[in-house]
């Protein structure tokens, strides 16, 4: 029986990492909010800005993340960065008023910022010479399993028990998650005296068979042919500054659309009058259709490029959106199909930037896009977070709120449409 090589446990810890630094405190922490907001008389606006606040300290997190990981190892770092999370859950267990939850929010910040996909893939960079795409695809699926399975488990401990009550487990939860991080990660390969997966030494205890290595073989010696010259004229290709804007644009709608637009599911559906359970299960099933969404983006580009996928799941996210703005009627069935939509959309805003670059900037200048794309997401959430709960203050609805999500899903898809287009000529 052949040993699976020590690269899979990096890779399942790179996806509890992401469980708990972007899962529960973005996506199983939405789930909470009417709660919050209900019990400690917290205005619209107010629940909105914990999200401000969180996305605040997550921006100017990342924007020092390279820093942060060359003064830690990455096992140290990464541990840290899940404490973090433990610790707002703690300081949100012990809040009474609005104030705490403020620095409960900030705190969450900075796990956010400093445990995202940034660590995630240095480290499958580092421990995966093959399979890299198929193990930052798993590990991005720790955000979804995570909006699987902690709303409806929330949902039953604070209403059978207390909010307090469930903001304790979470954070005990949590430290045994960062404890088992911190034991698992190695910065690298040679720090326990072995190879990545990949390379010819793993021998055995690679997993792949035979078929998958041999059409690795055979795409590496294809990119072995590539004349200088070919090398030499596709490293110039980049984006013009026109694309720049508008790919820009793209990354910075995604960021509301998949932060603020998302967050704010659990109070849209609240407000307008549907069950607790019925909003957590809608959260669940958006956590289902995430994971899926993933792993489907990917398939689908491999098969059909990054410019159909883009604009299919593109139009999915918008159709999602759409739907969301009919939340007034109370159909349980439409909030289900937007919630399904939404799921499989939002693959589209933590993958796209990847695809983007990697379609349409040449390899040298393939890390500096995404990095910079990726800036330009954080500001998106920033820029978008606190908008749902002001408008719902003025309106007395989130729904106009989802139109507003709606059209930028919509000028999102037109903006890609003309950003591969332009990229072409």
């Amino acid at each position: 029986m052949k040993k699976i090589h020590y690269s899979w446990l990096i890779c399942g810890a790179g996806t509890l990492l992401l469980f708990i630094t972007m899962g529960t405190i973005s996506n199983g922490f939405s789930v909470s909010l009417p709660y919050i907001m209900e019990s400690y008389n917290l205005t619209h606006a107010q629940t909105s800005s914990l999200i401000t606040l969180r996305c605040l300290v997550a921006f100017f997190a990342m924007l020092v993340v390279r820093i942060y990981y060359r003064k830690l190892s990455m096992r140290l770092g990464t541990a840290i960065a899940a404490l973090f999370a433990a610790v707002s859950f703690l300081i949100y267990s012990m809040a009474d008023s609005y104030l705490p939850f403020c620095i409960g929010a900030a705190v969450s910040g900075l796990s956010y910022g400093l445990g995202s996909m940034i660590p995630v893939s240095i480290l499958m960079n580092t421990w995966f010479v093959k399979r890299k795409a198929l193990s930052l695809s798993i590990c991005s699926c720790g955000t979804g399993l995570a909006t699987v399975i902690l709303p409806p488990i929330c949902t039953v401990l604070i209403e059978n028990i207390s909010l307090r009550a469930s903001f304790i487990i979470e954070f005990f939860a949590i430290l045994m998650g960062s404890s088992l991080i911190f034991l698992v990660i190695r910065d690298r390969p040679e720090d326990i005296g072995m190879t990545a997966y990949g390379t010819e030494k793993t021998g055995e205890a690679d997993v792949a068979d035979g078929a998958d290595g041999a059409a690795e073989s055979e795409t590496d010696e294809s990119e072995a042919d590539v004349t200088a010259e070919n090398k030499s004229d596709h490293a110039l290709r980049t984006f013009s500054v026109k694309t720049w804007i508008m790919l820009g644009c793209v990354s910075l709608f995604m960021g509301g659309l998949a932060n603020p637009g998302f967050s704010h599911l659990s109070v849209l559906y609240t407000d307008e009058g549907f069950p607790s359970m019925t909003v957590a299960t809608l959260i669940s099933i958006c956590g289902v259709m995430l994971i899926a969404g993933k792993l489907l983006y990917g398939n689908t580009t491999d098969r059909l490029g990054g410019f159909k996928s883009s604009i299919i799941f593109g139009s999915i996210l918008f159709a999602g959106n759409v739907l969301c703005c009919t939340a007034s009627a109370g159909i349980t069935a439409v909030c289900i199909c937007s919630g399904i939509l939404l799921g499989t959309g939002y693959a589209i805003a933590t993958i796209g930037p990847s695809v983007w670059a990697n379609d349409l900037v040449s390899p040298d200048s393939f890390a500096s896009t995404v990095q910079k794309l990726q800036v330009i997401y954080a500001g998106g959430a920033l820029l978008f977070s606190n908008l749902p709960g002001i408008i719902a203050d003025i309106s007395g609805s989130y729904i106009p709120a989802y139109i507003m999500f709606s059209a930028c899903s919509g000028i999102a898809v037109v903006l890609l449409y003309l950003s591969y287009k332009q990229n072409r000529r």
